[in-house]
Order: C-alpha cells, then structure tokens, then sequence
C-alpha cells in the first residue's frame, strides 16, 4: 500500500517498529579466558556458578574462572563477611570483581546523579560466599526437604499372603541447626499368621559451630517381634562432619556415645553404653536425578566389646512424574549378640513408591 501523507508515513513507521521483538535482557559472565556468556544467573552456593543458558540449559561455571558478570535483574549476594548485599549486578572496569547497584533496602535512599556511586558497592569475587541462596544459607528460613515411600502385595487363593511396607523421613534445615525426624513400619502375613512385624523411629538434632562441624543429639526406638525385641532404646551425643551439602551431594561423617536399652519378650533385658559411629551419604548420578544413597549406623558397646549392632540401608531412587519416585534400595541389619534362637543378620531387598520433597 502507497502511503503519499508524510506524517501518516511517520507514525506508520513508528508503530511498525513498535511491534519488532526488542532483543532478551540477560545475565552476562565473562570468563578469564575471554569467552562471555549470556544467560541467567541461578544460584552459587559451593564453588561453582550455576548459569542458565537457551542453549545448553543449566551449567556450572568454576567460579575462579570468572572475571566478572553483571544481571538485569537484583540478586541476593552473602560475602565471606556475611555481608548482605541485593541489588543488580553492574559493569566493573577492575578484574576478578564485580559492582552491585545497592537495592534501596541494603543502600541509602537515591541522591543526585553525581552521588549515584553512593549506591553501589564494589567487592572482590574471590569473596563471595552464596549468589541467590537458599533460606537455610541466608540465615532468613526453614529449608524443609524429605520423602515418603511404601510398598505393598496381597495374595489370594492358593497362597494368601499380604505386605505392608511405609517409611518417611523429614528434614528441617537452617543457618546453624538441622532436625530429621523419620519413621519406618513393617508388617507381612501368610493365612492370617503374622511373618514379619516391626517399626522404627528416629530423631535427630544437629546444631552446627561452623559451616561443616557440628554437635548432636540422637534418639531411636524399634520394636521387633521376631527378633524378641520388645523395645530397644538408644540415646545419646556427639559430634559430626559435613563433607558435603550441595543439592547433588551429601556427606556426613559422626561419631559419638550413646546408651542402649533392650527389653526382650523373652530372653534377659540389656543396659550398657555404646560407642556410635554413623555414615549418611547421597549424590545424584548419570547426570540426571537418579539418587544414589547409603546410611549406616554402627554401636559399640564400651562394657563389651564384642556387642556390636548394625543398620544399614542402600538404594537408588529414581524419578519418574513430578516430584514421585521409585526406589530399590537393600537393608541389612547385625546384632553380633541376638536373643537365643535368633539369627544375627536381617536383610530385605525393597521395591517401593514414593514422593520427595
């Protein structure tokens, strides 16, 4: 269509114009080597960027690799120092750092043009703790994370026989303290006769002295029929390691004292204290959210010796529709001084259905 009025053709222009998509705003990183990238920043919470990109999806960048980066949009920075810092991150001139222009809740109210550098802040990259970290990091929430599973057969006709299988686990983390709380409940029959029965509950609290070592306190109960446990308690304190704690690995190392309380239905009741030493470890693998994880608990006990109980547990746990899952996982059990008649060891090959959160 020929337009012949200049001044319609200027406002046709105009508007044509106005409707051309206008380029994505984006996060920058700009690598030692001179490479840039441009994305989203995530989140940094151990020594890695985590940077998402249209083309590769998320990635981790190390972060002594990083000159510099900038963000259109405010991020949440926590430095070595505990510096609290929000803000969008700007263009630096200085290598291995970054400027953050001060969002009005972390700087002063807006000035004039010429005292705008009054509300940015430079900082050194090598001292940046957490980028955007969660509300246990910040020290400003609860991190809740856990799982529920169970598994279940019934049979009818030539053979009647049922299972039931349920456990859950829930962990509440902050800044300095961490409680798990968690349960497990078995029950198996054959013509109406009970072949297996027994539960398990457990808590936990840590509190942490510095990022990775910490105290706790402990405390389980079970009860076992066939294992003539009618109720074994433990209880005590200690001391931990956290090597890891990243959303793809986690490891802790405990050792510590515990006093162990076992009531038979039959054989003589048991009291004595017990020296503790426990494994939890989890980490995703194949590149995916395929968990791999492993558990053991070890007591010792200090008048003998030669008293030792073991509970173990192994397993993966495999994603498959939102946030439900399923696991294999092996459980394997050792009393090195049973009730009579009883047998040491106690294993089971699980197939359950679960959810996490």
């Amino acid at each position: 269509m020929l337009i012949k009025h200049p001044g319609l053709m200027i406002v046709t222009l105009a508007l044509g114009y106005g409707f051309l998509p206008l380029p994505a705003a984006a996060d920058e990183v700009r690598l030692k080597n001179g490479d840039v990238l441009t994305g989203e920043i995530v989140k940094k919470e151990t020594g890695v960027l985590i940077f998402k990109t249209s083309y590769a999806g998320q990635i981790a960048i190390q972060w002594t690799e990083i000159e510099t980066l900038t963000s259109d949009k405010p991020v949440h920075i926590i430095l070595t120092d505990n510096s609290n810092l929000r803000g969008p991150l700007v263009e630096t001139t200085e290598p291995a750092s970054a400027k953050i222009k001060l969002s009005q809740a972390e700087g002063q109210p807006e000035k004039e043009d010429e005292n705008e550098d009054k509300n940015e802040r430079e900082f050194d990259l090598l001292k940046t703790r957490y980028i955007n970290p969660t509300p246990d990091l910040s020290g400003e929430g609860v991190r809740w994370s856990g799982n529920i599973n169970a598994g279940a057969t019934l049979t009818q006709g030539n053979t009647e026989a049922s299972l039931l299988r349920f456990d859950a686990e829930t962990i509440a983390r902050t800044q300095h303290n961490r409680y798990t709380v968690g349960g497990i409940f078995n029950r198996a029959q054959d013509h109406g006769r009970d072949t297996q029965s027994n539960t398990r509950g457990y808590g936990k609290y840590d509190h942490f002295l510095t990022p990775q070592w910490y105290a706790y306190a402990n405390a389980t109960g079970e009860n076992d029929r066939f294992r003539d446990l009618r109720l074994r308690t433990t209880a005590g304190a200690g001391s931990g390691y956290q090597v890891f704690e990243t959303p793809n690995l986690n490891l802790a190392i405990e050792g510590g004292l515990n006093y162990i309380t076992q009531d038979y239905y039959v054989a003589k009741d048991q009291n004595y204290p017990g020296a503790r030493w426990a494994i939890k470890y989890d980490q995703l693998i194949f590149k995916s959210s395929t968990k791999l994880f492993h558990e053991h608990e070890v007591l010792i006990g200090l008048e003998d010796t030669s008293h030792i109980l073991l509970t173990s547990k192994t397993g993966l746990r495999f994603p498959f529709l939102f946030n439900f899952n399923a696991t294999t996982q092996f459980n394997y059990n050792w009393d090195s001084a049973p009730s009579p008649g009883r047998q040491k060891a106690d294993s089971a090959l699980l197939f359950t259905l679960g959810y996490g959160w």
